[in-house]
């Protein structure tokens, strides 16, 4: 009679090696997914937090009186401020006149912010035209101006990036001096702290939608 023979199977040893190999195959890209995602949280609270600490800032400018201006004059009222200047062609106009449209979407019964245009072009941008350049869009919205220092300071706060682009071949002076620059809209608390930045692309019903859930009611 044969006799059968015996062919070893694998250890208990060689087989629990064979899982713990398996479960550093999975572990592996687990630990990364969970760092991934640890680290995404991470960053967007980081983030969160620079967004709003670091954003905006005490400034001192000029209004269209030739008045000082500080964050002060519009304590404990919300303002949505604006970067541009008066000979903008495009977006500035365009922008300034989608926040008049805004509000006049907004209910009656909500406290409306204190819209501001500092201008980023004090050398051409006087106090008077300022002024008179906001009001063709609202009376409401406030022009403010000052010496370049205090510009400066202001855009750097605010992390408003711009630059003069000069073309001597262009049909007006308007087109011949250019400051491409940042666009959007900043919406501060009455304490002069950072509550949203908007779009200034965005529709006037899609900025009435997005600050209405800002705003007190009267």
């Amino acid at each position: 009679m044969a006799r059968k023979r015996f062919v070893p199977g694998p250890s208990r040893s060689a087989h629990h090696g064979s899982r713990r190999a398996a479960l550093r195959l999975w572990a592996v890209p687990t630990l990364v997914i969970i760092g991934l995602f640890a680290g995404a949280i991470g960053f967007r609270t980081l983030f969160g937090h620079r967004h709003e600490t670091q954003i905006g800032g005490a400034y001192s400018l000029i209004d269209s009186t030739n008045r000082p201006v500080t964050q002060a004059r519009f304590a404990g009222r919300q303002t949505l401020i604006y970067f541009g200047y008066t000979h903008c062609l495009d977006v500035c106009p365009l922008t300034l006149a989608t926040v008049a449209q805004a509000y006049t979407l907004l209910p009656p019964d909500r406290q409306r912010p204190v819209p501001l245009f500092i201008t980023l072009d004090p050398e051409r941008d006087r106090p008077d035209d300022v002024g008179l350049y906001a009001r063709r869009f609202s009376p409401a919205i406030v022009g403010l101006t000052g010496t370049a220092s205090q510009i400066r300071a202001v855009a750097q706060a605010f992390h408003v990036t711009s630059h003069i682009t000069t073309d001597p071949s262009g049909d007006d002076a308007s087109s011949a001096y250019r400051i491409d620059h940042s666009s959007v809209l900043y919406l501060m608390d009455g304490q002069n702290r950072l509550q949203a930045i908007l779009p200034a692309d965005s529709s006037p019903a899609t900025v009435a939608r997005r600050l209405l859930p800002f705003l007190a009611k009267r």
